[in-house]
């Protein structure tokens, strides 16, 4: 009775971090971006931030995340907002909290963690208003 609804299936998603044995992208040392403000709640890693391209508006944020006591990708939790990020391990050896002066896609960030030099990379597109 009544009229079917469109329905969706959802298929299974890739990890939200992608391990990955060799680095397979080199990226380029670019200007960091400074963040806002940083909230410490544990030991925090060393990161960098660059824009892609260097010159004008970025299109993406890159972030390098140094994690030498990290294993695998497995251990790590990461939540991208559309200008926060907040990576944390679950031996509790990093945390990071950090605002981001720039609003990216949340929905379309992706994120590998190269095993062999311990570096999780986050890509982040920027948001463009379209107004």
């Amino acid at each position: 009775m009544g009229q079917l609804t469109e329905q969706y299936i959802r298929i299974r998603a890739k990890p939200f971090i992608v391990e990955v044995d060799q680095q397979t992208n080199n990226i380029e040392q670019k200007t960091p971006i400074n963040t806002s403000s940083i909230i410490e709640k544990g030991s925090i890693p060393e990161f960098k931030i660059i824009r892609e391209p260097l010159e004008g508006d970025p299109n993406f944020l890159i972030m390098d995340i140094q994690l030498p006591k990290v294993k695998s990708a497995k251990t790590l939790t990461l939540d991208i907002g559309i200008d926060r990020i907040v990576l944390s391990t679950r031996s509790n050896v990093y945390y990071l909290d950090i605002w981001l002066p720039i609003d990216i896609d949340s929905d379309e960030c992706g994120a590998q963690f190269d095993k062999a030099t311990h570096i999780l990379t986050i890509t982040m597109p920027v948001k463009h208003d379209t107004t």
